[in-house]
């Protein structure tokens, strides 16, 4: 008998609204629980997220330092401009924008892998 895995969660944070729904689009797609906001912090307890898609420009310069963002290091995948200096959040991976849709996919499906593994 097979046991059932869970669908993984991913929690997409980013201002702009396009961004935001055609992320939330491509994970859903995929078979991933999806939750959005537009801002860090987001209103949702953020350890129950498999994966956080943080856009750089969704969290304010002074909350870079939050220790919250440090706890979620190895599930924080960070978008950023290709303009300028990239905030330091120790082991996120970082993606720079304009971003392909697959290469964030197989990120986050990466990141969640053995979390998977261990629920079989």
């Amino acid at each position: 008998m097979l046991s059932h895995v869970p669908a993984a969660s991913v929690l997409v944070i980013a201002p702009d609204a396009d961004l935001r729904q055609s992320l939330a689009f491509v994970f859903e797609a995929s078979g991933f629980i999806v939750r959005t906001c537009t801002r860090w912090p987001p209103e949702y307890a953020v350890g129950q997220f498999d994966a956080i898609i943080l856009d750089e420009i969704g969290v304010s310069r002074e909350l870079y330092g939050d220790g919250r963002l440090a706890l979620l290091r190895d599930k924080i995948i960070l978008l950023a401009g290709r303009v300028g200096p990239v905030p330091a959040i120790p082991h996120a991976c970082l993606v720079r924008k304009p971003l392909l849709d697959a290469l964030l996919l197989d990120l986050v499906q990466a990141m969640i892998a053995p979390r998977i593994a261990a629920s079989r």
